[in-house]
């Protein structure tokens, strides 16, 4: 029997609202994947006296949700359990009631996350799936909102805040729908919270990154309205008129009908609208138009730390982090794919030049060339085919959703194949006018990569740019046949519309 190439992890989080169990597949090389999920909704946060204190009902749902993660545990055989509560349990007077009543009837031990370290690990989570500059993760929560700024990529401060949807619901919003009255109440407290930590967070542009449930659920209603065309909820641009929409939509209903709208859900039905207002107060304070949604989280941020994962990191090391753990997954050769991906890098230098593309263009390359054969884990004969789904479905890190449909589609044609008619309109609210052709064009040079690899090709292009001249090395064994020779050029010519040369040294 083969050894693993990943071992397990459990995380346990229970929030104000909600509780998950999640198992990760960990990877030494400083990746993870969640490979299973579960979830209660315990509501730990319902109900609490004016001081914050946990019900007596409250602390039996909590602690049954934890007998049964528990159970799960050894149920699926989980090695390594890490098991966290936060703003609800954090905020309580008796929060150390409801940590020994899971330790008695559990034998598991919940840490108490500050809200520091609350915002720290959600700051991990999101720095393990983009290169991030500067700045902003929120973490809207049951019970509260972590803020972490990040200048240069690393995290600066951080900031918890009483503002959680199920908190300020239960305060603010006592009709169903609310009063307009009571959302613009709600409103004036969340700009006034806001107002001082923006003033301290300083007057510069940033990205907004969004952790949680209520981000999830707005992402996933905007999707299912706006038909986007990539189904999940990270990388989705959250835009501030999606949130206007949804709040106009879901102000007017009842909590029993919002609970019918595709994303929403019976467990935030009740507590969105309070989300919508702290959504909109953020962008308006940080002076954004969109959240971008992050699938990846507190409970990444948790495992990540346990594997000793280096964070930050650039996009470059992020995305090859993820490849190799796809590759021990799937059981792909990615050594292959990494000397097509060199050879595909450097013709692509040589023929980058006369057009707009940047990094996002050479980081789609690099991985369509890492994972241009991870197809034949499922089919070889149609492995370019499945090698384009995977690098569309598989968790990759790094890639914002335009980067990711174009190393797809250079996968999908580095074997000379068309793209699929139907993707131009499919893809059209994620590409732009001309990422077709960039796709077409970045799939010709990596098949022009997979063929000449084996001969070590030098490539240069001439001082006028109409030439590009291929050298094969002359310390292969045989060189390549005249009939390569000739196929490279009409490939580079009909992609890139120059002369080329192909020689041996």
């Amino acid at each position: 029997m083969l050894p693993r190439a990943s071992q397990q992890l459990g995380v346990i989080d229970i929030g104000s609202n909600t509780a998950r169990f999640v198992i990760f597949e960990t990877f030494a090389i400083g990746a993870v994947r969640a490979s299973y999920e579960d979830k209660e909704v315990p509501r730990l946060g319902a109900g609490t006296g004016p001081d914050g204190q946990l019900s007596d009902e409250a602390i039996r749902r909590g602690t049954a949700a934890v007998r049964r993660f528990a159970k799960l545990v050894r149920t699926l055989d989980v090695p390594r359990t890490l098991a966290v509560a936060t703003s609800a349990t954090r905020d309580a007077p008796n929060g150390g009631e409801f940590v020994r009543a899971v330790e008695r009837s559990t034998g598991m031990l919940l840490r108490i996350l500050s809200g520091a370290e609350e915002a720290r690990y959600g700051y991990l989570g999101v720095a393990s799936a983009w290169e991030l500059e500067n700045d902003i993760v929120l973490d809207l929560g049951g019970g509260s909102l972590q803020l972490a700024e990040v200048r240069r990529g690393e995290l600066r401060s951080t900031v918890s805040l009483p503002l959680g949807a199920l908190r300020i619901s239960q305060r603010f919003l006592e009709h169903d729908p609310p009063k307009k009255r009571e959302l613009d109440e709600l409103r004036e407290h969340v700009r006034d919270a806001l107002s001082s930590v923006f003033e301290t967070f300083g007057d510069r542009p940033r990205r907004l990154f969004g952790i949680g449930g209520t981000v999830r659920a707005l992402a996933r209603a905007a999707i299912e309205f706006r038909s986007w065309p990539i189904g999940r909820v990270h990388g989705y641009p959250l835009w501030d008129y999606d949130i206007e929409a949804l709040g106009e939509l879901l102000g007017e209903m009842e909590a029993d009908k919002r609970r019918a709208v595709p994303g929403i859900g019976s467990d935030r039905a009740d507590v969105i609208l309070a989300g919508v207002v702290v959504f909109q107060e953020l962008m308006r304070a940080a002076k954004a138009d969109h959240i971008v949604v992050s699938g990846t989280g507190i409970r990444e941020g948790i495992a990540l730390e346990a594997v000793g994962a280096k964070l930050p990191a650039p996009a470059v090391t992020l995305a090859e982090r993820s490849v190799v753990a796809a590759s021990q997954t799937l059981s792909f050769r990615l050594d292959h794919g990494r000397d097509v991906a060199s050879t595909a890098l450097d013709l692509y230098e040589v023929l980058a030049g006369p057009f707009e593309w940047g990094p996002g263009e050479e980081l789609a390359l690099r991985v369509a060339g890492w994972m241009h054969d991870s197809g034949t884990s499922i089919d070889l004969w149609r492995h370019a085919h499945h090698s384009a789904y995977l690098i569309q479905n598989y968790q990759l890190m790094g890639l914002d959703q335009r980067e990711t449909l174009l190393a797809s589609m250079a996968a999908y044609v580095h074997e000379g194949g068309p793209l699929p008619s139907e993707w131009k309109k499919k893809f059209q609210p994620i590409l732009s006018g001309g990422d077709l052709e960039t796709a077409r064009r970045l799939g010709a040079i990596l098949e022009v990569a997979e063929l000449t690899e084996p001969f070590r090709p030098r490539f240069s292009r001439s001082g006028d740019g109409r030439t590009v001249t291929v050298v094969f090395s002359p310390s292969t064994s045989s060189g390549p046949a005249g009939r390569l020779g000739e196929k490279v050029g009409r490939m580079v010519e009909r992609a890139f519309d120059v002369e080329v040369k192909v020689r041996d040294a």
